[in-house]
């Protein structure tokens, strides 16, 4: 290598700051519809903390319910997701389909 070294910062505040955007995590009521299977679905969301999600699990369960018999007993939980960076978070399937929870949804 030719030529003096790159010269270091002395205080920590000469140093550049790198900003990196915050991760954005909103809160979903999921359901699993099988034991067997690895993964579940987000359905209804997002929430801003998982307390609004969990108060909108009975309006989940009871919607399906209603339309898949033995949807009642399906394991509905809260997940939380967070998005890539650059990306939102994705909407609930359901989200369209049940319009009572539209206010409890995340902007």
């Amino acid at each position: 290598m030719n030529g003096m070294p790159a010269r270091l910062p002395t205080n920590l505040a000469d140093r550049a700051s790198v900003a990196r955007p915050e991760p954005v995590a909103g809160f979903y009521v999921s359901v699993r519809t099988s034991a067997r299977m690895a993964e579940s679905a987000l359905v209804l969301g997002p929430f801003p903390d998982r307390d609004t999600a969990h108060d909108h699990v009975p309006l989940v369960r009871a919607f399906v319910a209603a339309r898949h018999r033995g949807g009642e007993w399906w394991r509905f939980s809260v997940a939380r997701e967070t998005a890539g960076p650059g990306k939102p978070l994705p909407a609930g399937t359901l989200n369209a389909l049940i319009p009572a929870a539209g206010d409890g949804l995340a902007a």
